[in-house]
């Protein structure tokens, strides 16, 4: 399904609590960034991208405030200027924070 400024609240239903984030890859000429996560739940492993597209701001930190970590606390996307403000919380404390115009969800 894919996400924009008029349907992103539906985004925000979905759960992503306890994924783990596997890879963040950014295509700079197409202005295209793609979030892999990884579902386990009883033994069983689901491989979930967020593509999002017309990326004008991407901000990674790697500080580990809460101690080292990689699996998602929260996501929440919100509407910064008629685009989409997209924040992902790791349990490390790290806030990966992206701007685009869509998010395609493979989930």
């Amino acid at each position: 399904m894919i996400y924009s400024i008029t349907n992103y609240e539906e985004f925000n239903k979905l759960y992503f609590h306890d994924n783990e984030l596997d890879s963040i890859l950014l295509d700079y000429k197409s202005k295209e960034a793609k979030v892999t996560l990884l579902k386990i739940t009883k033994g069983h492993q689901e491989v979930i991208h967020l593509i999002f597209n017309e990326v004008t701001d991407l901000h990674i930190p790697l500080v580990e405030p809460w101690g080292s970590g990689f699996y998602v606390s929260s996501v929440e996307v919100e509407n910064e200027n008629n685009k989409l403000r997209t924040r992902v919380l790791l349990n490390s404390g790290d806030e990966i924070s992206l701007i685009s115009e869509t998010i395609k969800c493979s989930c």
